[in-house]
């Protein structure tokens, strides 16, 4: 709300202020780097006359300006933008006129590379990363980009496990939304899994490497051919949707380029990638590439291993006509990765094992129009995906027992006979999902001017179907994985399509008032599920996510006019959608044993059991908001950069298991009362001995129960490179703290078991539990570009000085709980001392609820790479070098840790 007060505050004192002149000539104009030619968006124009008439602007996201009505005369016009040389031309205004500038970045005018990220000069906090730092870091996935980032930290590439992205986290989080909520977009098109159910109930192997509703793997993305890549870590666009921590925006080569070879090995992987650009009649270019990735869990042993292969083939064109500049595009991908896992053989001759292949084709056309903001419509862009997915897991398991155990076969509620299993046998089941993703994306955007203001008025529409045509799992229900199981068999393909469908407004203005320029861009999404049963909450409901971002530019100051300072902040509330697991998840069952006769002659044994199954769907499951502000400075003086972010995020209805309690009422067999002598066949239930009981236990669903709390401070510092020393440093870094905790009450049972019996009763827990999470880490680089011998190297001490954990306390007092019969008993501490009951209280130990603090640590990392004449390149890294890893006590325990380095060294060549 205070956002929006100084929104409208700044309106009104521009309106005073402005006053547009009658008549005058227009002056537009386009503003881009000088080596790329790429557009520089939000770059400040500012005219000043002999007449000491006074005239400021900015660019679009095209990189263009525009002057409306200005009085003729003799100007001089200063374009300015972070991280690029100023520049200063006079201008002649007598007629209408459109003119070109370019600017030259400061890394370029002296000689350098940039082998870091930098920080965005866009009104939200973001770090740019392009394929220069990337060839630095030598990377394998996207994944290794992350130590890039404000707090970010090198480690091991580990492939065995999915790849998960995590941003502004201050610890590991198995809260799924920590990662479901980062929306990945890649050349426009957004990648999403969302129809992604590939995990076996019950595996041994799989579940460390399922990632259901938990986002994008990113493995299975290779770097090689992404020109560049930015991380939004504050508040984008309304354009983009469906997330809550921020998003991964990605832009692969699409210029002609040279061929070239890439030839990677390090301690678990082998890579090799090659591609090329080609220009076409000048207006037309063809890209094209293949990346081939094998990494080994332990490269001692063959017998677990992920490979990875992927290939591009993307057509631009683009050709200008009266209307405007017409562009289109047609891009075409494939991506193939198998994770396969082997083990030993046992004594039954047969060998377990794991493999999960994946293999997705998309499709990507996009068509627009782009016009120069001479006109009121600036044009608009369409964009349509299609990719489907091919994913199997197959896993076979040697399966051995200790005692006689039944295979449920039942896949309907009611009573029937179970089959007893072999005390040794071999498993297989298979996973065949077929998921397809379909977007439709439109959009259309003006441009205006009031007063001096100036305003691009973005508005479009988004559309995304995903649906799973597998066969889903597949297995003989007669020799389970898991005897333990609580599903069956699922045709994926029975699973509704899913749908959603967005819209968005914006406005993007600049206020120029006096010397200074204020940028704001305002904008609301609204986004809903249309084709949802009338049974769920969200059925008909539209979720609206406001947004702002407002920038303010202060004039150039110092003696030479060479400070260069601005502020930022940001608002907004994001919503992200449940994925198709969460909204249709499996059917739950609970097989209850009615008899268990066991009897030496295969013919004569018997076991009865009570199945019950029941829809697991929870009909009040809402999509998960998050409201995220930051505010930020960015001070910048020849060459020498530094910005401060401070952020914080709320979020109260992240996605989580609910659980919930439900009564089994069962037929109870005395086994005992069997005559073994008289039998002809498996006893008879009417000729035996029973009673009536009640089973009670706990089951999970997916609710809206998690809490999240984040803050911190980002910062980024970049100097200007020291020529005598060839050498530029750079510091990065990070103070983060969150929390992740429960917000609904859970039912929970005891594990207890009493006379041979679990314990009948279930707890009803309402207090807050949890984890809170804290840590502080720096990135000293310091990176020298040597010219005449073509060598880069760096040296990164990348420091943790504290990280800490510590538990929600809670008294581990039940509030109330739940007997066999469903009645629902408040819970009193005398309760706490009685034989049964005591159990539901949960013990912890002393130091359970203590804050433990893990000190300081630091790794030093080491990268060089040596350019031989122009077309060979060769790089190497080293992790951990060097490390300090001094010792420390937990309570009275002795803490010593210890690291060893991680090496890899590649080859490039380019003809």
């Amino acid at each position: 709300m205070q956002h929006l007060l100084l929104y409208v505050f700044i309106l009104t004192c521009y309106q005073a202020h402005a006053s547009a002149q009658s008549s005058g000539f227009k002056f537009n104009g386009s503003i881009l780097d000088k080596q790329t030619h790429e557009p520089l968006e939000f770059a400040v124009v500012q005219l000043k006359g002999d007449n000491e008439v006074w005239y400021g602007s900015t660019s679009d996201i095209h990189g263009r300006f525009s002057f409306g009505k200005i009085l003729s005369g003799h100007y001089t016009a200063t374009i300015s933008y972070l991280g690029y040389e100023t520049l200063t031309v006079p201008v002649n205004i007598q007629k209408d006129e459109n003119s070109m500038f370019y600017l030259t970045s400061s890394s370029i005018s002296l000689n350098e590379v940039i082998v870091t990220a930098s920080e965005s000069k866009g009104n939200t906090s973001a770090s740019r990363i392009d394929h220069t730092a990337m060839e630095h870091l030598q990377p394998s996935s996207l994944a290794d980009l992350m130590e890039l980032l404000p707090g970010g930290k090198s480690i091991d590439p580990d492939m065995s496990t999915p790849n998960l992205i995590s941003i502004r986290e201050a610890g590991t989080s198995n809260q799924s939304i920590s990662s479901q909520g980062v929306s990945f977009v890649m050349d426009g098109m957004s990648i999403s899994n969302n129809a992604n159910l590939q995990y076996i109930p019950g595996t041994t192997k799989g579940s460390s490497k399922e990632f259901v509703s938990k986002g994008i793997d990113m493995r299975s993305i290779p770097t090689d051919n992404i020109e560049s890549m930015e991380v939004v870590r504050g508040i984008p666009s309304v354009e983009y949707g469906n997330l809550t921590n921020g998003m991964v925006t990605i832009k692969r080569k699409q210029n002609a380029s040279p061929w070239y070879a890439r030839f990677k090995a390090d301690q678990m992987s082998k890579l090799f990638s090659t591609g090329k650009g080609w220009e076409l009649n000048g207006s037309q270019t063809l890209n094209a590439d293949i990346n081939y990735l094998n990494s080994q869990a332990d490269p001692r042993d063959s017998r677990e291993n992920y490979k990875r292969v992927t290939t591009s083939v993307r057509w631009n064109g683009n050709k200008a006509a009266r209307l405007g500049q017409f562009k289109w595009h047609i891009h075409g991908d494939y991506t193939g990765s198998f994770d396969q896992v082997k083990r030993d053989k046992d004594i039954t001759a047969k060998e377990d094992a794991y493999r999960a292949s994946y293999n997705r084709l998309t499709v990507n056309t996009g068509l627009g129009i782009n016009r120069d903001s001479r006109h009121t419509w600036q044009g608009f862009n369409t964009l349509f995906t299609l990719s489907q997915a091919f994913d199997e897991i197959r896993e076979q398991k040697s399966v051995s027992l200790d005692r006689p155990m039944a295979a449920p076969n039942s896949t309907e509620t009611g009573k029937s006979d179970g089959v007893y299993l072999p005390y040794h046998y071999l498993a297989e089941m298979t996973i065949d999902g077929k998921p397809i993703y379909v977007t439709a994306k439109a959009s259309t955007s003006f441009f205006f001017n009031r007063g001096k203001s100036r305003h691009i008025l973005l508005a479009g529409s988004e559309w995304n179907l995903s649906k799973n045509w597998g066969n889903g799992r597949v297995y003989d229900m007669n020799r389970p994985l898991n005897t333990a199981g609580t599903t069956r068999p699922r045709r994926y393909k029975d699973i509704p399509t899913y749908q959603t469908v967005s819209a968005y407004l914006e406005d993007k203005m600049t206020i120029p008032i006096q010397k200074h320029v204020w940028q704001i861009t305002a904008g609301i999404r609204s986004t809903a599920l249309p084709g949802l049963s009338s049974r769920y909450a969200m059925n008909g409901k539209i979720y609206i996510d406001p947004r702002l971002n407002m920038q303010w530019k202060l004039p150039a100051a110092g003696p030479n006019k060479d400070w260069e300072i601005e502020f930022s902040g940001g608002i907004g509330i994001f919503s992200m959608m449940p994925s198709t697991a969460q909204l249709y998840p499996d059917d739950k069952y609970t097989d209850v044993v009615e008899l268990n006769y066991y009897h030496n002659h295969p013919a004569y044994r018997r076991i009865h059991l009570m199945t019950y199954r029941w829809g697991n769907v929870n009909y009040q499951l809402t999509p998960a908001r998050n409201l995220k502000w930051e505010v930020r400075g960015i001070v910048a003086l020849q060459g020498n950069e530094l910005s401060v972010t401070y952020f914080r995020e709320r979020m109260n209805n992240g996605f989580s298991d609910l659980t919930y309690f439900r009564l089994f009422p069962y037929r109870d067999y005395d086994a005992s009362s069997v005559s073994s002598q008289a039998l002809t066949g498996p006893p008879a239930l009417e000729d035996l001995a029973s009673r009536t009981d009640t089973l009670i236990d706990t089951y999970t669903t997916t609710g809206n129960g998690t809490r999240v709390r984040k803050e911190g401070i980002e910062f980024a510092f970049s100097s200007k490179r020291i020529q005598l020393l060839k050498t530029r440093f750079t510091m990065t870094g990070a103070w983060i703290k969150t929390t992740y905790s429960n917000c609904l009450p859970k039912y929970e049972s005891s594990s207890i078991l009493i006379n041979g019996q679990q314990l009948q009763y279930v707890g009803l827990y309402d207090e807050e539990t949890g984890i809170c999470q804290e840590r502080f880490n720096t990135n000293f680089m310091a990176d020298t570009y040597l010219q005449k011998i073509g060598m880069t190297f760096s040296l990164a001490a990348q420091c943790t000085w504290f990280t800490t954990q510590q538990s929600l306390w809670n008294s581990g007092m039940p509030t109330s709980y739940v007997d066999k019969n469903g009645q629902v008993h408040p819970f009193t501490s005398e309760d706490a001392e009685k034989l049964e009951l005591q159990h539901l209280v949960k013990r912890y130990s002393d130091e359970y609820f203590s804050r433990n603090t893990v000190p300081f640590a630091m790794d030093v990392n080491l990268k060089a790479t040596k350019e031989i004449g122009r077309q060979l390149r060769l790089s190497l890294f080293v992790n951990r070098i060097i490390t300090f890893y001094p010792d420390y006590y937990r309570g009275s325990q002795l803490i010593r840790r210890s690291s060893s380095p991680y090496f890899g060294m590649e080859a490039n060549l380019r003809i």
